[in-house]
């Protein structure tokens, strides 16, 4: 039985080209995944944690991801030597770099803790936290989700896929069998405890499987410097504040609902935007093993223009279908399900958050291309617009720090915009739109003159 299951999967694998055979393989176990976080985040988790609850998970996760930023900000920056070392077969190169991104792992989950402890105060009155046990968990958590960023990326490059399918599918079991034994008892805190225990088994899988990897290749540890050296001072600008960025985005949205309108919108907000993650699903398997994929042909020198364009039509058509349909049906599931009927005011602004959804992954395709073939042109154009678009979100909900700046018919301006979740999403989205463009246009530049962008070690 097993040598058949295995003769059928080596024929799809001489047969299908590599994108579809470990994105369908992705694509199982992660919507099998998917159906579990949704039974845990939006039927277990607000059966038993209150608005006040509800609307602080995002802020806290969001907030404490910054102890992530530094490892992600430099295996962004050197993943595509993992790729070329993995190609060229230059074990003792790649040995050396993974030894000292974990190093360096080490000393900047210690510095982000000193940070998040030097912060938490402030923070934790702009969230309106009241509980010490909270703090601690955050930090912890802060801990442990450091290190995602390095086992992604080097089980990505390193290509391997059914390791990434398990923990689709694990990380989520994990995540809800602790949310049914420690919400009960300890609310919020059981729930950071819960996302702690699902990050370190991703965390410690991962880094086994890496390590099983690189074993059998004992080459002696080689000298990469000379290689990163040039490309370090070249993009570690436009990586740092990219991340930065990033960061912003991703935690200014939630903080703002939290600290400027109320805890009921807070709540929604969690509502909205878990729902209108719905469409990612749909896509997410194809878009996580892109980047490897695009990097191995571009080192190959093939051309990836059809495997862009067949990604991009995909998750669009997919995304506009989950997208219609949570315009007719999440009325009716809110008044459904008994955790979420409290909540069915904020359903009117599911599928509009979802069109943003589905406009950032389109974002994120085309930039990956560009990241690719290690073009970074275009981030020195999105990088400021999105800059200047999350400022303006904080501060048009009332931030006035520059009151005594501006003139005044500015503020009357500015007080007069309704402050609810559509000035969110319209922001989202104006962010997403500007970011695709930016992009296209560069990838039609590229286009036409391929050899005078990017670098020279990779073009």
């Amino acid at each position: 039985m097993f040598e058949r299951v295995k003769n059928v999967f080596c024929k799809l694998k001489n047969k299908c080209p590599a994108i579809v055979l470990h994105s369908g393989m992705i694509f199982v176990f992660s919507q099998c995944g998917a159906v579990i976080n949704f039974i845990t985040n939006l039927l277990i988790v607000p059966k038993y944690l209150e608005a006040n609850d509800l609307g602080l998970i995002a802020p806290v996760t969001q907030f404490v991801a910054f102890g992530a930023l530094p490892l992600s900000i430099i295996t962004n920056l050197v993943i595509k030597y993992v790729t070329k070392y993995e190609a060229n077969e230059e074990w003792g190169k790649l040995k050396s770099l993974v030894r000292d991104l974990i190093v360096f792992g080490i000393v900047t989950t210690v510095l982000t803790s000193c940070f998040f402890l030097f912060t938490s105060n402030s923070f934790a009155v702009r969230a309106k936290i009241d509980s010490r046990s909270i703090i601690f968990w955050m930090l912890i958590y802060l801990c442990v989700s450091s290190w995602t960023p390095l086992v992604s990326v080097l089980t990505r490059a390193a290509q391997r896929f059914y390791v990434i399918a398990i923990m689709g599918l694990l990380t989520p079991l994990v995540l809800m069998l602790c949310s049914i034994f420690l919400l009960p008892i300890f609310g919020f805190s059981g729930y950071l405890v819960a996302l702690i225990a699902s990050v370190l088994i991703n965390v410690l899988i991962s880094g086994y499987s890496i390590y099983k990897y690189l074993l059998p290749h004992g080459a002696v540890y080689k000298s990469y410097f000379q290689d990163v050296k040039p490309l370090l001072k070249k993009y570690l600008a436009v990586f740092v504040l990219g991340g930065l960025v990033g960061w912003l985005w991703a935690f200014i949205p939630p903080f703002a609902v939290r600290n400027f309108l109320s805890a009921q919108d807070s709540a929604g907000y969690f509502f909205v935007k878990r729902l209108s993650m719905l469409p990612f699903y749909a896509f997410s398997s194809m878009m996580f093993i892109l980047m490897p994929i695009l990097s191995m042909k571009h080192e190959k020198k093939e051309s990836a223009s059809k495997t862009v364009k067949g990604t991009i039509i995909y998750t669009v058509c997919s995304g506009l279908i989950v997208t219609c349909l949570l315009y007719v049906f999440s009325p009716f599931l809110f008044e459904y399900v008994p955790q979420w009927r409290e909540y069915s005011y904020y359903s009117k602004y599911i599928w509009i958050m979802s069109i943003n959804v589905t406009l950032a992954a389109v974002n994120g395709i085309t930039g990956t291309y560009l990241v690719s073939r290690w073009v970074f042109k275009a981030d020195w154009y999105r990088i400021p617009v999105s800059f200047i678009i999350i400022t303006m979100m904080y501060c048009l909900f009332g931030w006035g720090a520059f009151r005594n700046v501006l003139p005044f018919h500015i503020w009357s301006f500015i007080d007069s915009i309704p402050k609810d979740l559509y000035l969110i999403i319209y922001l989202l989205i104006l962010n997403s739109v500007l970011g695709i463009i930016i992009n296209v246009v560069w990838c039609f530049v590229i286009k036409k003159n391929p050899n005078l962008y990017g670098d020279k070690h990779f073009v």
